[in-house]
């Protein structure tokens, strides 16, 4: 099977996940309001989460197995997708009632004791992407961060455990992060303040995900924006878009992530990403606006090396879309 007919399948199945998740979460949310009150209320809802998370573990195995044929047969040309090393889950089954089994981690990381802590502040930089290629999560925190900072995850702290509260489910966590072995740092997202709110996230959606090293093989920001802020969520496709479409996405205040394209088969294109501070392979950065001269201003989730700014036109050239969100503002 060729490349093309398999990733549309997989972006299929990636927007099929996000609109099951969506109906999920309202069948969950109605399932607790009617149920309030009645003997039996907590089994009704188990019972609709353990369908939940059956039917997004199905779709997820499928979804691994199309990524696997793409990373089985690369096109001529072009480097296979960056694989995160696996490891053996950590943790296992949990000892404690309701609580979720630890998320899978890479080689080379184990999970150690952290306590929540909440940032001093909270903005486009409060997160930082860590040693997996989970750009589309962390880009869609910071977005969110500056441009709707009301709409993060909620992260509560009780006796051993950490609660992390999204749209539609509450992830009941060990108090643990994935640490790197050898350090003891903390191996994935975190904060430069070195609060723990940013890595807990990030752990309830590797749950979400299916494990961290299925986070790390990348994903798409409208699926993370959705699951952060539960909001009706669109991606505008740049080649297709006018321009006064585009600069007023660019400038409101909704939580938007910019998608670059690989530059692999075009050197001349990789030289000028390069040249304007571009990773030289897929990323996802946050949009921040325009500068006085109309150029695009990006935020590169690794907090640092940010993209020069850009002019629309070489914007449009470099980038493929745009995912974005809807926020209160808009009801």
């Amino acid at each position: 099977m060729g490349e093309r007919p398999v990733r549309a399948a997989a972006d299929a199945l990636a927007a099929l996940r996000a609109a099951a998740a969506t109906e999920f979460g309202a069948l969950r949310s109605a399932t607790v309001g009617r149920a309030a009150g009645m003997a039996g209320a907590d089994g009704v809802v188990a019972a609709v989460d353990d369908a939940a998370d059956r039917t997004l573990h199905a779709v997820d195995a499928e979804a691994r197995r199309l990524r696997g044929l793409l990373r089985d047969s690369p096109p001529a040309g072009r480097r296979p997708p960056f694989l995160a090393p696996s490891g053996t889950p950590a943790g296992g089954p949990s000892p404690v009632p309701g609580l979720t089994v630890e998320p899978e981690v890479t080689a080379g990381v184990e999970y150690a004791g952290r306590p929540l802590t909440h940032p001093v502040a909270v903005d486009v930089r409060f997160a930082r992407q860590g040693g997996i290629s989970d750009c589309h999560l962390v880009a869609a925190l910071g977005a969110v961060a500056d441009r709707a900072p009301e709409l993060l995850p909620r992260a509560t702290a009780g006796d051993d455990v950490v609660l992390v509260d999204v749209p539609g489910r509450r992830y009941r966590l060990r108090a643990t992060l994935p640490v790197d072995g050898g350090s003891g740092r903390l191996a994935y997202a975190h904060s430069p303040d070195h609060s723990t709110l940013v890595p807990y996230v990030e752990k309830a959606f590797a749950v979400y995900a299916g494990g961290y090293p299925v986070l790390g093989e990348g994903g798409l920001p409208v699926e993370a924006l959705h699951w952060i802020t539960g909001r009706p969520c669109w991606l505008l496709r740049l080649p297709r878009a006018p321009d006064e479409a585009l600069t007023a996405l660019i400038t409101s205040r909704r939580p938007a992530v910019a998608c670059s394209r690989p530059f692999d088969d075009d050197p001349a294109d990789a030289a000028l990403a390069v040249r304007y501070g571009l990773s030289p392979v897929g990323h996802a950065y946050a949009v921040c606006g325009l500068d006085p001269e109309g150029r695009v201003l990006l935020h590169n989730p690794w907090g640092l090396r940010h993209p020069e700014p850009l002019p629309l036109g070489l914007f449009r050239r470099l980038f493929t879309r745009i995912d974005w969100c809807e926020t209160d503002d808009d009801d």
